[in-house]
C-alpha cells in the first residue's frame, strides 16, 4: 500500500497504489496534475474535499482490478470519464459534468475491470456510509435471530 506524493518535483504525478488492502489520501494536501491510482483486489479513496487544487485539469489514471476506487469531489468542480473503460465493472458517477468557474476539472482515463469505481460528493458518500451501517446492523440483527433459533432446536431436541 503506497501513496507517493511528488516532494522535489511539483509536476511529478501522485501514485496510489495497492493490491489486497486499502489506502487513503485524505485531508489537506496538494493535487499534481496527474494521479495514478492503481487496486487490485484492494480499495482507494481520494478525497479532495480539503484539497489545494492548483491545476485547471488534472488527469487521474485508475488501473482498478476487482477492487475499488472512490473519489469524493467537492461541489463545483468537473468530472470527465469519456476517455475510462469498464468491463464487468460497477462505475457510478454521481457527480460531474462541466466544473464551475475557477473550478479543476478532473478527466478520468484508464480501465476498471471486475471492480467499482465511484465518484461521488461528501454528501453522497456519507450517506452511503450510512445506508452501509444499517445494512450491517438488520443483517446482525437476522444473524443473532438464527442463533436463537438454532439454540432453542438444539434446547428442545436434548431435554
Amino acid at each position: 500500500m503506497t501513496a507517493q506524493e511528488p516532494t522535489m518535483n511539483p509536476t511529478a504525478p501522485l501514485t496510489v497504489s495497492t493490491a489486497l488492502g486499502s489506502v487513503s489520501k485524505t485531508g489537506r494536501w496538494r493535487v499534481p496534475a496527474r494521479i495514478n491510482a492503481t487496486s487490485t483486489m484492494g480499495s482507494v479513496l481520494l478525497d479532495f474535499t480539503e484539497t489545494d487544487c492548483a491545476p485547471a485539469e488534472v488527469e487521474i489514471h485508475v488501473n482498478c482490478q476487482a477492487g475499488g476506487i472512490t473519489l469524493i469531489v467537492p461541489a463545483g468542480w468537473g468530472v470527465d470519464t469519456s476517455a475510462l473503460t469498464a468491463n464487468g465493472a460497477g462505475v457510478e458517477v454521481t457527480v460531474g459534468g462541466a466544473p464551475e468557474p475557477d473550478q479543476p476539472l478532473l478527466k478520468i482515463t484508464g480501465q476498471v475491470t471486475w471492480g467499482r469505481l465511484l465518484i461521488t460528493d461528501p454528501n453522497g458518500q456519507r450517506a452511503r456510509r450510512d445506508e452501509q451501517a444499517e445494512r450491517h446492523r438488520r443483517r446482525d440483527e437476522r444473524h443473532e435471530r438464527h442463533r436463537a433459533e438454532r439454540e432453542s432446536r438444539h434446547d428442545r431436541r436434548h431435554r
